[in-house]
């Protein structure tokens, strides 16, 4: 495989003004007022079993119309900031609920049904590679994408931030455009990455189950498509007693070292309230290491306060409306 070169400094990419969004005066009055009506009515429970009504929020609706583009066709993120007065846990779970759900249909994560799905460290000594899910650890640095545990690929990965890291836990970003300009050039290793690897539906099913996928697709317009995880993969791989072969690992090797670029990276650091939505079948991302303020515990987003908890994210999954 040739030798990567560049002629010109590494450096990291710079997000765009238009990738960064704040609600207009009169989308926060209706959000903080349904956000809080939801909350008193629907005190105990799931929030993702909450059935909101959208035309509640004409004008949260409008703006995510309005903003969609950027997600779909040019930055492929956007970072939705916070909303003045939504103070607790539980109810920046509600608004990330209303977000979610004005963007598309939220998809089911786990076996339980879970449509929203808390972002923390549990504190267990379960790694990755040891069968864990990434959302349950603190542990960083693996590029990936979530659409890796179903055949059925999501529009949108939303991730809203209800207490960052007391240091660290930015969220890297990798447009996969930028890396599949990059492998336009290595056409040996973008074959190998059009092949078939193994991937598990860990989390998704009861059973151990795995489906086939390439890493690098094509949309029907020809945009790259991408699906990666690569502990996901090994794992999968030897479970399934196929274990990968020299040109897959090279061609693994090539990538993350692509991804690991500064001049294809975004970072992003959210702060309380924020919410980035990124276009996850045409994005990567990553954390990277980070610090928490207490040890490692259960949260309870109905009684406990945000400043009492560690690095907590809300995650969901959304399809566009008619998308099947």
């Amino acid at each position: 495989m040739q030798t990567l070169s560049t002629t010109t400094q590494p450096r990291t990419l710079e997000a765009p003004a238009e990738a960064f969004h704040t609600f207009s005066d009169a989308a926060c009055v209706e959000i903080r007022s349904y956000v809080a009506e939801l909350d008193r009515s629907h005190a105990q429970g799931r929030v993702d079993d909450i059935d909101v009504d959208l035309s509640r929020c004409p004008n949260l609706l409008a703006e995510v119309e309005a903003t969609r583009g950027v997600i779909d066709n040019t930055a492929h993120f956007i970072v939705y900031d916070s909303v003045a007065g939504i103070e607790s846990l539980r109810g920046q779970a509600i608004y990330a609920w209303l977000l979610g759900t004005a963007l598309g249909t939220p998809m089911i994560q786990n076996t339980d049904g879970w449509r929203m799905v808390e972002v923390y460290d549990r504190g267990s000594r379960r790694t990755i590679e040891a069968g864990a899910r990434y959302h349950q650890t603190k542990q960083g640095a693996y590029m990936h994408n979530d659409a890796v545990n179903d055949v059925d690929s999501i529009d949108y990965l939303l991730l809203s931030c209800a207490q960052p890291a007391y240091i660290g836990g930015e969220s890297i970003l990798v447009d996969a455009d930028s890396a599949h300009q990059i492998l336009l050039h290595h056409p040996e290793v973008l074959e190998v990455l059009m092949g078939e690897f193994w991937f598990e539906k860990r989390g998704m099913s009861n059973t151990v189950e795995f489906f086939a996928s390439p890493i690098i697709r094509y949309s029907h317009d020809g945009k790259a498509l991408v699906r990666y995880f690569r502990t996901y993969i090994e794992g999968a791989h030897e479970k399934i007693g196929k274990p990968l072969t020299g040109l897959q690992v090279a061609a693994l090797d090539f990538f993350d070292a692509v991804l690991d670029q500064s001049s294809v990276q975004t970072r992003v650091l959210l702060g309380r309230g924020q919410t980035l939505v990124s276009a996850d079948d045409r994005f990567l991302h990553t954390r990277t290491a980070f610090v928490d303020r207490h040890a490692p515990r259960e949260i309870d987003m109905a009684t406990d306060r945000p400043d009492e908890v560690n690095r907590y994210m809300l995650r969901m999954w959304s399809r566009k409306q008619g998308c099947c």
